[in-house]
């Protein structure tokens, strides 16, 4: 076992933060986006779907003068990113939208509290550089509290 980064409390208190206002603001917390939606949003049309990537259930507009993975644009990447935590091929088990396999989506109630925390921090890199939550994604709400999900 090996030491993992810690966030610190004044990035971890604005992220929280960047969270409860987009769960207060009724109409963004009530929108809800498919990965059709999102696919879409894979940084090849920038003018008309600008990049987005989901972490979690949040659907994040990528910073305009943000550097991120191209493999997450488009992509919702909990479970990759549990994957790749983990220690397993990211390239063998990354299954992306309309590939066999993709649903059911991470159910984070069986996730442990240390990948829940490399979750958050992903979305906190992504929020801290410019993103904004615009929505929440309908597939990951849907598969939530299902415990039928396990990665490989």
């Amino acid at each position: 076992s090996f030491h993992h980064y810690e966030t610190p409390e004044d990035i971890r208190s604005k992220t929280m933060e960047w969270i409860e206002d987009f769960h207060a603001d009724t109409e963004r917390n009530a929108t809800l986006w498919t990965m059709e939606k999102l696919s879409k949003h894979d940084g090849s049309d920038p003018e008309n779907y600008p990049a987005h990537v989901c972490v979690m259930e949040f659907v994040v507009q990528v910073g305009a003068d943000t550097r991120t993975f191209p493999s997450w644009k488009g992509h919702c990447v909990t479970r990759r990113n549990l994957v790749h935590f983990r220690g397993l091929s990211i390239d063998k088990n990354d299954i992306r939208w309309n590939e066999d396999g993709f649903r059911p989506l991470p159910d984070l109630a069986c996730c442990l509290e240390k990948e829940k925390e490399y979750l958050l921090q992903n979305l906190e890199t992504l929020l801290h550089r410019g993103g904004r939550i615009v929505a929440r994604l309908k597939e990951h709400l849907e598969d939530q509290d299902q415990s039928r999900y396990t990665l490989p």
